[in-house]
């Protein structure tokens, strides 16, 4: 286990706390041992080729380049360059130009080195015949979607299981312990989480591990923040997310985790349920135990009341969040490309 999480560690560790990241100071002896001794290092960048997406740093009077093949092991979408700035890869040395004081990184030679180590831990725990359960760090690549009846439906969330391209997927079920509609605003690129690795699936010559994220977050319905702060009679704001023929399920404001099960308007009340709208109703109904929120909407919210209460402006252009996808997990070329 030691070695999972040490190299989890390495590889997924924030910025702020990474171990070993080396002094910037302008000269190439540093770089010459690395490259010799095989050593990593710990880097981050500041500029990003518009046109070829490779990475680069000025170290005084070095210029280190990761280029952008070596990233991850393949050209990426350059749409997304600014992304690979945010992060702090652990890398090799893989050439020095002596002359023009360039030094050459990769991420993707790192990553290959050590994959196989954390392959056979997870192969050692996942055969045993008492399997002990296995939780390490994933970094969310993107949110898997699939069309049904004309709607994108999250079906899922593509992980990097330790750092080093370990394809992982956590269904939308295994999200947490109750009911999620969408993963939208809750899983985004970057986001590192803790897993329990559940079991390695093979399909059609690819693999991925099936992993869970609700047995390590608490289940909302045993909170007693819960009890203390809503009670039967409560008016409160609920945004749509999804509707059904009687019914539609919405998600109170300020509890994130649990729907509430609401009724349509009544006929005195004449407007319409959007999803992603938001209203004000009267909670008529609330049993934990049971595992039971209902709630009765009496006002609609235009959308200038939303921005004028929340004091946010309305949602600004070019905010591109995370990365959605089509297709199911056994299509690994699409749905871990990033891996």
């Amino acid at each position: 286990m030691n070695t999972l999480q040490n190299i989890s560690d390495l590889f997924l560790g924030n910025q702020g706390n990474r171990p070993g990241v080396p002094e910037r100071k302008g000269h190439l002896k540093k770089y010459e041992s690395a490259f010799q001794s095989g050593e990593y290092m710990m880097l981050s960048f500041s500029r990003v080729d518009s046109i070829t997406g490779d990475l680069s740093q000025v170290d005084e009077d070095i210029t280190v380049i990761m280029p952008a093949d070596q990233i991850n092991g393949k050209p990426y979408d350059l749409r997304y360059r600014a992304q690979k700035l945010e992060d702090v890869y652990c890398v090799k040395v893989t050439g020095i130009d002596p002359v023009r004081k360039v030094v050459y990184v990769s991420h993707q030679a790192a990553r290959l080195e050590k994959r196989p180590e954390i392959e056979a831990e997870l192969k050692r725990y996942l055969s045993k015949k008492e399997k002990t359960p296995v939780v390490v760090k994933g970094k969310v690549l993107k949110i898997q979607t699939k069309m049904v009846k004309g709607e994108p439906v999250d079906t899922g969330v593509w992980l990097d299981l330790c750092g080093v391209g370990i394809p992982a997927f956590i269904y939308v079920g295994n999200w947490k312990r109750t009911f999620t509609e969408t993963l939208r605003g809750k899983a985004s690129y970057g986001d590192i989480l803790d897993v329990m690795v559940l079991e390695r699936v093979e399909r059609k010559g690819m693999y991925y591990y099936s992993c869970s994220r609700k047995e390590l977050v608490q289940d909302p319905w045993d909170s007693k923040e819960l009890e203390e702060k809503y009670h039967k009679g409560d008016i409160v704001k609920i945004r749509c997310l999804s509707k059904r023929e009687n019914h539609w399920f919405g998600e109170i404001n300020g509890l994130d985790d649990i729907q509430v099960f609401a009724e349509y308007p009544s006929q005195r009340h004449n407007f319409a349920i959007v999803p992603g709208m938001e209203y004000m109703g009267t909670i008529y109904y609330i049993n934990a135990s049971e595992r039971s929120l209902k709630a009765r909407v009496f006002q609609a919210l235009s959308l200038e009341q939303i921005a004028s209460e929340n004091e946010i402006p309305a949602e600004e252009p070019g905010d591109e969040g995370p990365v959605y996808i089509s297709g199911e997990p056994e299509n690994q070329d699409s749905g871990a490309e990033e891996v």
